[in-house]
């Protein structure tokens, strides 16, 4: 059987960690455009260097294939699915994607830390009850 863990966390100081991590993921909210423009920037730069090795006969043409889907937008081109086999050694890194603060996801955690907060300003006790801090420990 585990033991229980008996926690006296002062509200105060939950109170500060919680205005703190709000901080912080406001900081990484603001962020992401940044964030995307520099992956587009990197994956630019690698469809480029893969462009460059097809060009200069490094890869090998294995397949093409017309996309058949159709939409109003795509009238005057056409769009084609083209495989190429280039040797291990050759091809570029590929950029990672990062991870970006989605805005649905922004709000309802800047909502339930903002309502968590409200709650232990209006209470009167001095610590934090298991439960309380069971609630908000997700945002910690």
């Amino acid at each position: 059987m585990a033991k229980s863990l008996n926690l006296k966390i002062k509200k105060a100081k939950l109170i500060t960690t919680l205005e703190a991590k709000l901080k912080e993921l406001e900081a990484d909210f603001k962020n992401n455009d940044k964030k995307k423009a520099q992956y587009d920037k990197e994956m630019e730069a690698y469809t480029a260097a893969i462009l460059k090795l097809v060009k200069s006969g490094k890869a090998t043409l294995e397949s093409a294939d017309e996309n058949r889907w159709y939409g109003n937008q795509r009238k005057t081109t056409k769009e084609f699915s083209v495989t190429v086999s280039i040797p291990k050694s050759l091809v570029p890194e590929k950029p990672e994607q990062p991870e970006t603060y989605e805005d649905y996801r922004w709000r309802n955690d800047k909502e339930a830390i903002t309502n968590a907060l409200r709650m232990l300003e209006l209470s009167d006790d001095e610590y934090v009850s298991a439960n309380t801090l069971r609630s908000v420990s997700e945002y910690l």
